[in-house]
């Protein structure tokens, strides 16, 4: 990233240089949601995934949803600071969400539900599991539809995606909070907290067996990397960008992840320094492509579109490849089409939304998308 004869730059100092925005974040948005829709693949169509979870494999796996919320939060803690009151920044966070949430919770439901349910439509209809599915868009998650994919190899599971609602409306109010309290005003508060909160999550894993579990980490790591993500942005000035620290903190990150779940709490500042790094790298995508921001409609709609093409067509049960590479081209057309119908229209009201008197500066603007 740098020359090794110059001193490195500062996150802060990149921001500025590309008017608050970090030059690889849409890049990275994109790539982790490919990646994701990937790692669902094998999963979903029913192939071998008992040794997903060890070695290099298991490693980028767990790295993927946590990488998202480091990165959620350090974009959103820009937003935090540039808009400085909490109301203004939920508004924000609910444009940002809602929509294009209601509109993949409501076509779940009204459309593929009835089209691949084993129900008479009114019985569908008058299952009590239909009317919860909709408590998904107000964070009450539901995975299951009544009679909807229930033969197929992952069975009764609408869009498991949605799990990591719950944690991220969680991140959103501890960011109000915060906001209202006045915490992201001093720089000290946060990461004592962060540690803290690493060190007490670490003891009750090994102690009660908190947050311990095969497979993906629990919420609450995913949580801890937004608020890494919060304390990088409070320090972006002193963060500097470096190949040899991106090195180190892969390094210990590996190294945490390969080992026991209970250590999930302490990968938070290691990754997020690493998923930054990234995100602050010239990772440019051709501009047509830039500026469509879909990863947050490809994280949305795989599930179910996966879910569909394994309960339509028998090819496709046992290889994840074939899933993948059936699953994509769809998944990216209804992610285009949520991006430039719903999501777009929607962040155009932004501007009707009340902010402070001071205007935000090249210091303070940061995008406003968490994904």
């Amino acid at each position: 990233m740098i020359g090794s004869s110059r001193p490195a730059p500062s996150a802060g100092d990149i921001l500025r240089a590309h008017r608050g925005e970090g030059p690889g974040f849409n890049a990275l948005r994109l790539y982790l949601s490919i990646l994701i829709l990937a790692a669902h693949s094998g999963w979903i169509a029913g192939a071998d995934v008992s040794q997903d979870w060890t070695g290099l494999k298991g490693i980028l796996l767990l790295s993927l949803v946590p990488a998202f919320f480091a990165l959620s939060g350090f974009l959103v803690t820009g937003s935090a600071v540039r808009v400085a009151a909490v109301t203004p920044f939920l508004g924000l966070r609910i444009l940002r969400i809602a929509p294009a949430l209601l509109v993949e919770v409501s076509l779940s439901a009204i459309v593929l539900g009835p089209l691949f349910t084993t129900y008479p439509l009114i019985d569908y209809v008058r299952d009590i599991r239909f009317i919860e599915y909709f408590g998904n868009i107000v964070g009450r998650i539901r995975f299951e539809l009544p009679g909807v994919f229930e033969t197929n190899p992952l069975p009764n599971t609408v869009n498991q995606n949605l799990w990591t609602l719950k944690p991220e409306f969680y991140c959103y109010i501890l960011m109000a909070l915060m906001i209202g309290v006045g915490v992201l005003r001093h720089r000290l508060l946060l990461p004592f907290g962060l540690l803290g909160l690493a060190c007490a999550g670490t003891a009750a894993a090994y102690r009660f067996g908190f947050g311990a579990q095969p497979g993906n980490y629990h919420w609450s790591v995913a949580v801890l990397h937004f608020l890494a993500g919060c304390v990088f942005y409070q320090w972006r000035d002193a963060l500097k960008m470096h190949w040899l620290l991106f090195l180190g903190a892969l390094a210990a990150a590996m190294l945490l992840m390969a080992g026991d779940r209970e250590l999930g709490f302490l990968v938070a500042p290691f990754l997020t320094y690493c998923v930054i790094y990234i995100g602050l790298l010239p990772l440019q995508l051709p501009t047509s492509i830039n500026r469509l921001d879909i990863s947050y409609g490809i994280y949305l709609y795989g599930f179910p579109i996966q879910q569909a093409l394994i309960a339509k067509f028998a090819i496709l049960h046992g290889s994840g490849a074939l899933l993948f590479a059936a699953s994509l081209p769809l998944t990216i057309i209804f992610a285009l089409l949520s991006w430039l119908y719903v999501e777009k229209p929607f962040l155009r009201l932004k501007r009707r939304i009340v902010m402070p008197a001071a205007g935000p500066t090249a210091e303070t603007i940061a995008p406003a998308a968490a994904r």
